[in-house]
Formats: structure tokens, C-alpha cells, sequence
């Protein structure tokens, strides 16, 4: 069998919509990047907790820190704090094969043999092809005349658990890291598909009209983003007119507060959910529609995990954990498309859109407390510098007086540094997000259902950054670490 190199150099991404990145990356630090996604790959289990199942966030961490400038030092200092986490990798059970694919879903003691699986399929057949048949196909997720309990469901599988199968797939699309889409497949694998209600069959056998002629490169979203929201122009049903719809409506609303998962796993609420995803408008002509739809997607979870977690009262931020992942997703989404057919396309984004939504709920009330307008009229988009990373200008300087003249220079300074993995990928997000998004001036979500949404700008992607630095950068007492409020 012929082979391929599972963790190269890193190459440019496939979508021009996906994260610039920042300088700072040279010979050695991608060197010591090239050798800790090697070395995890090697020695440690994808999950590091048997009970909770705990992901493995090692490759997620050091790419990111990488991308945003980080040097030798630093990534390997990375990896030092993350290793004892980590569970060793299981030797392989059973040999996967395309006879007995099915049989052990969701055990992740099969988690080697399918990733010797995977990495199979991919030297035969590239990686768009297995995503194709292996996630998104109708086959993939449905044997007819089976129980549904023994159902393949790989797209719920694909989105489970804060959907970080299609975080760790993402990584290896957008940085060109086989190795990872690997793993992430073979994660996705060994995660249970509790979620498959939300994902109806429905989903596989809707056609997107008008591009089965188009091929996948195509729909490379090779047009930047339009000042303009469509919305304006042609009356069609928005991701925020969903969520204004969902806040309504009483079957959430009243629902008790202590299981967040219920919303999720209770079959009549998943039906009203994917009921309200299905309103949503999806309408694929072209390239421009794709990415427009992703636009929504990026918008609509970076401003529930923003404005829900700000209290103008106590002027304090509850940077939620769960939604946090929202937003770290939509990051990828562009990479995704880039190797998807026009049908997948669909399915992916109609899907991401349904379990958005499922966790909007889940994360309720404080994630129906959206009050838009105060998030806006509030000054939180400057963050507070460290005194490390403020300085007293020189004779020369523009202002007097200590300034960091780039309110994202500290921002970023802080990812790169933070021991919290999650820290360094929200911020990447949200700094992508501000340079494709920062300029838009308010006005052009107005025609939404959702109550003050007129006032959204660009500047949310800045506040929400900021906000963040501001609870995730504060000092922890020895011996705690709790970053993220949940």
C-alpha cells in the first residue's frame, strides 16, 4: 500500500475565507509544531478521561498558538502542560474493514483500527472522497431495515459532543494535516450518535438545486464578503429570525433550568427543533449562497455566546464554555466546503445550523437573554492591557501617554500565552472574524426578527474578544483553573 506523509508542513488553506496567519511562525518553531502533532499521534488516546470522554486537545492547541505567531518556546511549552492530561494510546483490537465498519461505532478501544482504517482509505481514495462517503452519504448514516439504535448515524457522530470531531477534521483541512482529518474521522467513529434525532433522514435526500452540474472546486467561496446582507434585498428567513422565533416560544422558554441537555435529548423538543432549523432559509445557487449562509452562521453563534454572557448591571462577562465551542467551529466551515460536493455542502450547513440551535437552547435562560441593544451601547471594546504589554510612548508617538495602538495586539498576546487551549482558538476565531467582519456598520441585520438587532456592527467580534481576555485573563489562586464559566 502506497503512503502519505500524515503530518507535513503545513500548507495554505483551500478557502480564502479561512484565517489569515499572523507572523511570527519560522524553521523552528514549525519544526517543534511537525513534532508534537507526530509525537501525539504516537503516544496518546484521542479521549484523555474514560468516563467523561474528555478530548485530547493537544493538535488543536499548538496549531492554533502556531497560526497566531507563536515561536519554538512557547509551542513546546504547550505541549509540556498539556501532556499530563493525557490518557497512552490503546494498542489496535480488531482490524476495521468495510464489512465490520458498522460494528463497533462508538467504542473507542477501536480507535487505532480506525485510524489505520482511515488512513487507508484516504491513500485510495483522497480525503473528499471519505468525507463524502464516510459522513455526509446517505449510507453513512442510514442501513435500511436496521433498529435505530444500531443506526451508523457518522453525521451525528461527526457533531457530538461540542462537535469537536469537525473541530479536529476542521484543523486538518484548513492546515492541510491528513493526519488530523484522520484522527478526527476515527473520533468521530468512537463518539456515540445520541444527537441523530436532531438530523433527520429527511436531511440526505434534499437536492441542491441548480449545482449538481457545478463540481466542489467551484464552490471554493472565492468572492469576498458583500457589505451587504442579501436580507435586505430579498425577504428570505434569516438564522436570527430563528432565534428571536425559539426565544418565544414557550416549550423552551419554560422549560426548568437544571438539565441543560434536555432540550437536546428529549425526541418532542427535537422535533420543534429541527422544525425551526428547517424554517431557516437555504436556498444554494451558486458559491456566494454558500458562503452568505456561513456568514449567518458565524454571526449568529458569535453573538449568542457575546451578548448572553454580558451583564450590563454588574458589568461582568460568563464566558460560557459550551457556546464558546459555537463559535470555534464556524471557523471551519469554509475548509469543509472546499472539499464537499454541492449536496454535502447542504447537509453540512443545514445540520451545523440545527445543532447550533440545539445548544442555544440547551444553554438557556442566560442564552435567551439577549439584549442586543445594551451589548452595543456598552464601552467593552477595549481590552485591558497588562502592564507588560502597555508602554509609555516615545517623543515621536501619535498620542501621549501609555496606548496600545491595536486594541487586538494584547488580545492576541494573551492567546498565544494562555495555558488554556480553548483561550488561544476562541480568540484566533474572533480575530478572523474581525478582519472579514470589523467594518460592517450597523444597520444591515434591521430587517430581522431579532429585537435590537439593527445596532449589530462589526464591532461585536472586538467586544466579544475583549470581553473574554478580560474573565479568561484574570489571576487564579494556586491550585484552581477554572477559565470557563459553565
Amino acid at each position: 500500500m502506497s503512503t502519505i506523509e500524515l503530518f507535513p508542513t503545513p500548507s495554505q488553506a483551500p478557502s480564502i475565507h479561512a484565517p489569515s496567519r499572523l507572523p511570527g511562525a519560522d524553521d523552528a518553531s514549525t519544526k517543534a509544531l511537525i513534532h508534537v502533532l507526530k509525537d501525539n499521534h504516537e503516544k496518546w488516546h484521542i479521549f484523555f478521561n474514560n468516563v467523561s470522554r474528555f478530548h485530547n486537545h493537544v493538535a488543536h492547541h499548538v496549531l492554533a498558538i502556531w497560526a497566531l505567531g507563536a515561536n519554538k518556546d512557547l509551542i513546546e511549552a504547550a505541549y509540556t502542560f498539556d501532556i499530563p492530561f493525557q490518557k497512552p494510546v490503546l494498542e489496535p483490537t480488531e482490524r476495521i474493514t468495510d464489512v465490520n465498519f458498522k460494528d463497533h461505532l462508538g467504542d473507542d478501544s477501536y480507535h487505532i483500527s480506525y485510524m489505520n482504517f482511515f488512513e487507508k482509505k484516504i491513500v485510495e481514495n483522497g480525503v473528499s472522497q471519505v468525507l463524502e462517503e464516510f459522513v455526509f452519504s446517505r449510507g453513512a448514516n442510514i442501513t435500511d431495515g436496521a433498529a435505530q439504535d444500531t443506526q451508523p448515524v457518522m453525521l451525528a457522530r461527526f457533531f457530538a459532543m461540542l462537535v469537536h470531531p469537525l473541530l479536529h477534521i476542521g484543523n486538518g483541512l484548513e492546515f492541510g494535516l491528513p493526519g488530523m482529518v484522520v484522527e478526527g474521522l476515527a473520533l468521530a467513529a468512537v463518539h456515540h450518535g445520541s444527537d441523530a434525532h436532531l438530523l433527520p433522514a429527511s436531511l440526505f435526500e434534499e437536492s441542491v438545486a441548480g449545482l449538481d452540474a457545478l463540481s466542489a472546486k467551484i464552490l471554493v467561496l472565492d468572492n469576498p464578503p458583500s457589505a451587504r446582507s442579501r436580507h435586505q434585498a430579498t425577504k428570505e428567513v434569516h438564522a436570527f429570525d430563528i432565534i428571536a422565533r425559539i426565544m418565544k416560544d414557550k416549550e423552551f422558554s419554560s422549560l426548568p433550568d437544571p438539565d441543560m441537555f434536555k432540550a437536546i435529548k428529549d425526541p418532542k423538543h427535537s422535533a420543534t427543533i429541527v422544525a425551526y432549523a428547517n424554517q431557516w432559509t437555504l436556498d444554494i445557487e451558486g458559491p456566494e449562497d454558500v458562503r452568505r449562509k456561513i456568514e449567518e452562521l458565524q454571526w449568529m453563534n458569535s453573538l449568542i455566546y457575546a451578548v448572553s454572557g454580558y451583564n450590563a448591571k454588574e458589568k461582568e462577562f460568563f464566558a460560557d464554555f459550551y457556546l464558546m465551542h459555537l463559535v470555534t467551529s464556524s471557523l471551519f466551515l469554509p475548509s469543509f466546503v472546499a472539499y464537499l460536493t454541492p449536496a454535502s455542502q447542504k447537509v453540512l450547513i443545514r445540520g451545523y445550523f440545527t445543532i447550533s440551535l440545539a445548544w442555544f437552547i440547551a444553554r438557556r435562560p442566560r442564552s435567551f437573554d439577549l439584549d442586543v441593544t445594551e451589548f452595543f451601547e456598552a464601552d467593552v471594546a477595549t481590552p485591558q492591557a497588562r502592564p507588560s504589554l502597555s508602554f509609555n510612548p516615545p517623543t515621536w508617538a501619535l498620542v501621549p501617554g501609555p496606548s496600545s495602538a491595536n486594541p487586538w495586539f494584547p488580545i492576541i498576546q494573551d492567546a498565544i500565552m494562555h495555558a488554556d487551549d480553548h483561550v488561544c482558538k476562541l480568540q484566533r476565531a474572533f480575530v478572523h472574524f474581525g478582519e472579514i467582519y470589523g467594518m460592517r456598520e450597523a444597520g444591515g441585520f434591521a430587517g430581522t426578527e431579532l429585537r435590537g438587532a439593527g445596532g449589530i456592527d462589526g464591532s461585536l467580534f472586538l467586544r466579544a474578544a475583549a470581553l473574554t481576555a478580560k474573565t479568561t485573563g484574570r489571576d487564579f489562586k494556586d491550585g484552581e483553573f477554572q477559565v470557563w464559566d459553565r
